[in-house]
């Protein structure tokens, strides 16, 4: 187990995909602590934190949407009766079974698909998009792959997009953990806690004029070295 900072070090993508499998098959007693690793209570409030915010700061009026990494879907409660069309894509199979149960929208679709390997021509929902949503993915993404999804993000959005990305940032040096223990998720846990100065670099990649950013969770934060900040990008 090791928590390494400073140093850029890659992750093994089969181990994260392995990491939220074992997620979906513990049985979890709310699907939304499968992407948001908090109790029952706390995961429905960090939830609703974050989807209060996303309304508040991005118009969905009739817009096409793609959210990269959705996890169960649970975005779509917010959204599906103001955009026009909704494409979820992930990784994880499982994920994606749990989103075609719960949600059954006619303007929104799943589709298993990876972030470091989006194949424009298969989605489900055609290009251009006007909105993208990434909450909590990139930290599983590692530096040359999230270079590349600015680049793709870009070729499949229209000029005015915008985009809101949910991070857990560190504060003053990037942190990666590479098979780390975790006594509160009781499993191996891979990821890459970048600086918002790091993101911010790679934000820059986005074509976008204006990026604000907003601190969440911050009265249930317990980590001292990283907190959850998102980043809107218009």
């Amino acid at each position: 187990m090791a928590r390494l900072y400073g140093n850029k070090e890659d992750l093994e993508y089969d181990k994260v995909k392995s990491f939220f499998d074992n997620r979906y098959n513990k049985g979890l007693e709310d699907d939304l602590q499968i992407g948001i690793y908090e109790n029952k209570e706390s995961a429905k409030k960090r939830n609703q934190e974050q989807g209060k915010l996303m309304l508040e700061t991005i118009d969905f009026t009739d817009k096409k949407v793609l959210e990269i990494g959705c996890g169960g879907g649970r975005f779509v409660e917010f959204i599906h009766d103001k955009c026009s069309a909704y494409l979820g894509i992930d990784y994880t199979e499982s994920h994606i079974e749990s989103a075609n149960k719960n949600y059954h929208f006619d303007n929104c679709k799943f589709q298993v698909m990876s972030a470091v390997d989006i194949l424009i021509d298969e989605l489900l929902v055609k290009p251009p998009f006007d909105v993208v949503l990434i909450s909590q993915v990139l930290l599983f993404i590692n530096d040359d792959d999230l270079t590349e999804l600015m680049y793709v993000i870009n070729e499949i959005t229209n000029e005015d997009k915008q985009i809101f990305i949910t991070e857990t940032t560190a504060h003053d040096s990037r942190l990666t953990l590479k098979d780390f223990y975790s006594d509160n998720l009781e499993d191996d846990y891979n990821a890459i806690y970048r600086t918002k100065k790091e993101f911010l670099n790679f934000f820059n990649k986005l074509k976008c004029n204006k990026v604000d950013t907003y601190d969440m969770f911050m009265d249930m934060n317990t980590h001292e070295d990283s907190h959850v900040i998102s980043y809107v990008l218009r």
